[in-house]
């Protein structure tokens, strides 16, 4: 299974490096790349400090992301942070970038040494409130034999926020898609939008069917949601929680990280 590094971890949490707007993104507002580097290692510096397990580096704030490419700008930037942030701390670190350039993030995490990336469109062909996106799977596996990056691993979404799958189909199908089909090494479950939490049910459900798959929730995470989440599922991404206030566009709060890792460590038994 890809991401060794990750999977040695009792239900990983993993943290979000949410980036400013990178240069190609309309957002950008002309700071030299070293200023945007330096704010990446601040917000890893404190998901460090705080205990997360992992690290993610995303392209959050580029909106409205582009569909499959990015602009070059953008994918130079964040080879350019990702590189930094792989060389500052010492846990696994991934990168995602928005919304499915899934062989770039592939050729940035076998050049860089990450250790996973997270795919929006996997196996279905969703409608995104930016627009389809086609399934990755057969060409972003394939790649991934090619480059003999098999120790990357992949996480995709399913159905995951802000889309629906077209034609509409059970999110266990999808799953099940996404892991024996599409060969995942793990599938991500979110709320609908940024910040609300899957549903429990769906996620028993899903992890009786296949108990052996690694099932990881991608958005809604709280110190109180902790203890019956992570009853159930492999591990999960979290940012909004982590920022101050709980606003997703707010820094990193080293704090409320160790809030919710604490409570993350009880029901693994860490701490």
């Amino acid at each position: 299974m890809g991401g060794s590094r990750l999977w040695k971890l009792k239900k990983p949490i993993i943290g979000m490096v949410h980036l400013p707007p990178l240069p190609g993104s309309p957002g950008y507002r002309g700071e030299p790349l070293g200023e945007i580097v330096r704010f990446a290692l601040r917000e890893a510096e404190a998901l460090r400090e705080g205990g997360v397990d992992a690290i993610l580096v995303e392209n959050f704030h580029d909106y409205p992301y582009p569909i499959g490419k990015v602009p070059v700008p953008t994918l130079i930037a964040m080879a350019a942070v990702a590189h930094r942030v792989r060389e500052a701390v010492d846990i696994p670190v991934g990168v995602n970038l928005l919304f499915n350039d899934a062989e770039d993030e592939l050729y940035l995490a076998w050049c860089l040494g990450l250790d996973f990336i997270r795919v929006e469109g996997f196996v279905d062909l969703l409608l995104s409130d930016m627009g389809p996106l086609l399934p990755a799977a057969p060409d972003l596996m394939r790649l991934r034999q090619t480059l003999g990056a098999e120790g990357v691993a992949i996480l995709a979404d399913v159905q995951g926020k802000y889309t629906h799958a077209l034609p509409a189909r059970d999110i266990n199908d999808s799953a099940r898609d996404a892991l024996e089909r599409g060969l995942a090494d793990a599938v991500i479950l979110t709320g609908a939008r940024t910040g609300e939490a899957a549903p429990l049910d769906l996620v028993r459900r899903l992890k009786e069917e296949f108990p052996e798959a690694k099932v990881l929730l991608g958005s809604g995470i709280t110190p109180e949601s902790v203890p019956e989440l992570l009853a159930v599922a492999d591990g999960a991404i979290v940012g909004s929680y982590f920022k101050q206030g709980g606003n997703v566009h707010n820094p990193v709060d080293p704090e409320r990280v160790r809030e919710l890792m604490a409570a993350a460590r009880r029901i693994r038994g860490t701490g």
